[in-house]
């Protein structure tokens, strides 16, 4: 049995968002770490978030994280 790693670190969830599903796009499942501490916190905090991996699917979803979609200039 293979344990869960941190891949991707953030203060800001939209940015773990973007990420876990640049994973889930490529079939690999992934976890968010402290996803819910600001909704229980009676004054919001500064958080960091953690995405999660498989350590068995770690190498291919960095692979897939530091991907760049640049756009073609026009």
């Amino acid at each position: 049995m293979s344990d869960l790693v941190p891949i991707f670190q953030s203060s800001y969830l939209y940015e773990i968002e973007l990420a876990k599903a640049k994973l889930a796009s490529r079939e690999i499942p992934s976890y968010i770490k402290n996803e819910y501490v600001n909704n229980i916190a009676v004054f919001p905090m500064s958080q960091n978030y953690f995405l999660l991996v498989n350590e068995l699917d770690f190498v291919s979803a960095q692979k897939i994280l530091d991907e760049n979609y640049d756009l073609p200039e026009e």
